[in-house]
């Protein structure tokens, strides 16, 4: 099975479409608890309000956007040990 990757990251990883939208999920679920514990409800209201369509109907250059745009963020939260969960690999899990 050949394994197709979208972007390689700053640190030289090869990451599949799958794994840069569960790292930009994990970096999300972060930003807002961190922005409940600064007690800052507006990006969470603002979802709320007007919706999400979800990074999986991204297409692969909206998603390289956006992990340019996340990819610091989320070293540091990876760096600090800010992350609220462990991602889980949605190949080991099949």
């Amino acid at each position: 099975m050949e394994t197709n990757f979208l972007i390689k990251t700053e640190a030289g990883e090869y990451l599949t479409r799958q794994q840069v939208i569960d790292r930009l999920c994990q970096y999300d679920v972060c930003m807002i608890m961190r922005n409940i514990n600064e007690e800052d409800y507006s990006w969470l209201s603002e979802i709320r309000e007007l919706g999400f369509r979800g990074y999986a109907n991204y297409t692969d250059d909206e998603l390289k956007v956006e992990w340019l745009e996340s990819e610091d963020g989320y070293n540091s939260m990876i760096a600090d040990g800010e992350q609220t969960y462990d991602i889980v690999s949605t190949e080991e899990v099949a």
